[in-house]
């Protein structure tokens, strides 16, 4: 087969941006239409397009920031996968980390975290069309990585779905993971694919699934271990399954006990393919035409139908796989789960605002985007009952936010709402912290409005559920700060 080019289009169904290749680049033959290749990604047929110079120029360009960085400070060669470690809470993943690979991981305190980075997108190629309306690389939609593990040379094959909330039951746990789809069509082969397991027949020791392994993904983060939940999160990359995934490595650590361990560890994205009974695709096209162009021509359906649904990654991928030695105390072996507490209060908010600022968080909490987040996530009839002001982005307290021409925009400062209802019990995990904005525009004559609360622009509110009697837990820890009034 000859080189194959590539062009690509945004994420998730965006309009295409296009960049031109030759047609002999595309070639597979005079008149020869799409062939189905083998349906695993990175084996030497998947490789053969990857390694296409435009479609790794494409891969290159369409990376997100995150994993551009860590590609380049990692030193991560084409067609292959790294894995780093660390273990401490607080770092730089891109710099502060060391190589996994034969490495002898002690770990001494509470944290240990992995990630594997790959050269190429988590979404490998699978097969490419050539036909009358182009000529197009294919990979699946990828929103899973399954996990294998082997301590000692014993397999663990648990099979779990890491998603939500960390005791959610397998089934519970796919519901869950559904959320990171795009539309209904990618739901239903995500579904099936999470219920059937890989196709191979392998059972792996869980599927991580998150909503950051898609267009522009070269990263995989699996948090173990952490003093401080949310301080091992890599917020938004592992923030759907990182729970889950600490209280699977709980079972692990006490289930092998202290002492030095052979490990063994490899990260599979899996990814989902096919045509609905609407003819929409699910599946990702890179050509010398827009991806929407490719959707609707009836021969490039009909070839995404013969790639199969449900497709996992070559256990031969190389760099996917990492041995290392691991030293776990016995402090690390008696089988306690993280439980996520209330955030922290920032220690240098300035003293002269947190009045104000407190008292207005609390008047907004229950309005707007965090009011109707905490109305999804806390059953019954929940109401703000705490206000913590954190440090965000290295900044405390109120922010005048200016346009490039210096001009006032408007004032924000960033609050976490705890919400419960009332009479809920304290050990259920259903009570929310939800992260907002409070902010004052200024009007057309300069003038400041009235405070709101807010989103994060296309983001939404950060929530994130816990116990109720943490919440309990912050208002008594956080006593000394809150305002006489309240």
């Amino acid at each position: 087969m000859n080189d194959a080019g590539v062009v690509r289009g945004d994420e998730r169904g965006a309009s295409t941006a296009t960049a031109a290749v030759t047609a002999a680049a595309m070639s597979t033959g005079e008149g020869e239409r799409g062939t189905s290749m083998a349906c695993v990604m990175r084996d030497d047929a998947s490789n053969a397009l990857a390694n296409d110079a435009a479609y790794a120029a494409a891969v290159a360009s369409r990376a997100n920031a995150a994993s551009k960085r860590v590609c380049e400070r990692w030193g991560v060669e084409p067609g292959r996968a790294t894995y780093r470690f660390w273990l401490r809470e607080d770092t730089v993943v891109s710099a502060l980390t060391e190589d996994l690979h034969g490495a002898d991981v002690r770990v001494d305190g509470g944290d240990a975290s992995l990630m594997m980075c790959t050269h190429e997108e988590l979404e490998a190629p699978c097969g490419m069309y050539v036909g009358d309306v182009g000529s197009a690389i294919v990979a699946p939609v990828v929103y899973a990585v399954d996990v294998y593990l082997a301590v000692d040379g014993v397999s663990f094959t648990n099979g779990h779905v890491c998603a939500g909330e960390p005791d959610f039951s397998k089934l519970q746990a796919i519901q869950s993971a559904l959320s990171a789809c795009a539309n209904e069509n990618e739901r239903v082969l995500l579904e099936k694919a999470l219920k059937d397991g890989p196709k191979d027949g392998s059972t792996p020791w869980c599927t991580v699934v998150g909503d950051r392994f898609g267009v522009g993904a070269h990263l995989c983060h699996l948090p173990l271990m952490s003093d401080h939940l949310d301080g091992a999160i890599l917020d938004p990359y592992s923030k759907m399954y990182a729970h889950s995934l600490m209280w699977k490595w709980t079972d692990v650590c006490k289930k092998i006990g202290a002492g030095t361990h052979t490990v063994t560890i490899r990260c599979a994205p899996r990814g989902v393919l096919g045509v609905a009974s609407n003819d929409s695709c699910v599946c990702r096209a890179t050509g010398d035409k827009p991806e929407e162009d490719f959707m609707r021509d009836a021969g490039f359906r009909s070839f995404i139908q013969s790639l199969g649904s449900n497709l996992s990654t070559s256990s031969s991928a190389e760099g996917m796989t990492s041995t290392f030695s691991l030293t776990l105390k016995e402090e690390h072996c008696v089988g306690v789960k993280p439980e996520r507490r209330a955030q922290e209060w920032a220690d240098d908010w300035p003293e002269d605002e947190i009045a104000e600022c407190f008292t207005i968080a609390m008047s907004l909490a229950n309005t707007g985007p965090p009011g109707a987040m905490a109305r999804s996530m806390v059953p019954g009839t929940p109401l703000c009952a705490h206000i913590i002001l954190p440090t965000t982005d290295g900044t405390s307290g109120i922010a005048a936010i200016e346009d490039k021409a210096g001009n006032l925009q408007f004032h924000e400062f960033h609050a976490w709402g705890l919400y419960q209802s009332a009479g809920a019990d304290p050990d259920a995990r259903t009570a929310a912290q939800i992260k907002f904005r409070c902010v004052k525009y200024e009007n057309d004559e300069g003038a400041p409005t009235q405070w709101v609360a807010e989103a994060y622009g296309a983001r939404p509110c950060n929530g994130l559920m816990l116990k109720n009697k943490y919440v309990s837990e912050a208002i008594a820890r956080d006593s000394a700060r809150i305002p006489s009034s309240h």
